[in-house]
């Protein structure tokens, strides 16, 4: 049986729009739900990059200005019977330069371990044959290694699906983690917010903490200044070609 609303007087029809609507709310509702996971772009690897503090989400692929150029090194090398595909996280990234916002820091950077994890499990449950590659610089560099930290300690079923790791001027980093510590850092000053445990032995031999010297993030603020808080052009990208450099070490390109 067809109904034509045409042939309906217009209180009628306004009845009968109001009371469809709700069940077209639910109809869309579960499809979008379902949108993840039989719509997801899966390609032979997915490159996650993930901007520090203050930096924008707009341009350089969502991913800032430090960590941008990593993906392009990763991109150049793609050889033409593989897939990339890449991926700005969405997240805060709050500018701790601007003082009244620099309480919202950890808020920031949990919401960004949470947006994290979940890309990573949506990833893994959509496209199981995925390589999961992540960079991060700054605050990046810190939602990044929380989220590795948090899989590997949950002994998540996601972890092997992640190829390569490789973070930038991270506040936690860690001068003793002789098995991922990279850089030419001064071995005697660790990261602004404190040195994190080792990593995991699941992941760190394919994961790299570059800390550059006199980087106050990384050193702490007694070591160094903000002025060398960059990896884009220092030393013309060298730390960042190495990060590229292991991933393709892993990814097999």
């Amino acid at each position: 049986m067809q109904l034509h609303t045409a042939a309906l007087g217009p209180a009628r029809r306004t009845r009968w729009l109001v009371a469809a609507a709700p069940l077209a709310i639910v109809v869309w509702l579960a499809l979008a739900a379902l949108a993840p996971a039989s719509g997801w772009a899966c390609s032979n690897v997915e490159f996650i990059g993930v901007r520090g503090s203050g930096e924008s989400y707009s341009g350089n692929y969502g991913m800032g200005r430090q960590i941008a150029p990593l993906y392009e090194r990763v991109r150049a090398r793609k050889p033409s019977n593989q897939t990339l595909q890449s991926y700005g996280l969405e997240y805060p990234a709050v500018n701790v330069a601007e003082w009244w916002k620099a309480w919202d820091y950890w808020f920031s950077v949990w919401e960004g371990d949470e947006h994290l994890e979940q890309r990573i499990h949506s990833d893994v449950s959509a496209c199981s044959s995925m390589k999961i590659l992540l960079g991060g610089f700054s605050q990046g560099a810190h939602v990044v290694g929380d989220t590795v930290e948090n899989l590997t300690k949950a002994n998540d079923a996601a972890v092997p699906h992640i190829y390569g790791v490789a973070i930038y001027g991270d506040p936690r980093f860690s001068k003793d983690d002789h098995a991922t510590a990279r850089g030419n850092y001064n071995p005697e000053h660790w990261g602004l917010l404190g040195e994190r445990g080792n990593y995991s032995s699941k992941i760190n031999n394919r994961l790299g903490d570059w800390c550059r010297l006199n980087d106050a993030i990384c050193q702490g603020f007694n070591a160094g200044e903000l002025e060398h808080h960059e990896y884009a052009h220092y030393e013309g990208g060298l730390f960042l070609q190495q990060g590229a450099e292991m991933m393709f070490s892993h990814i097999g390109w």
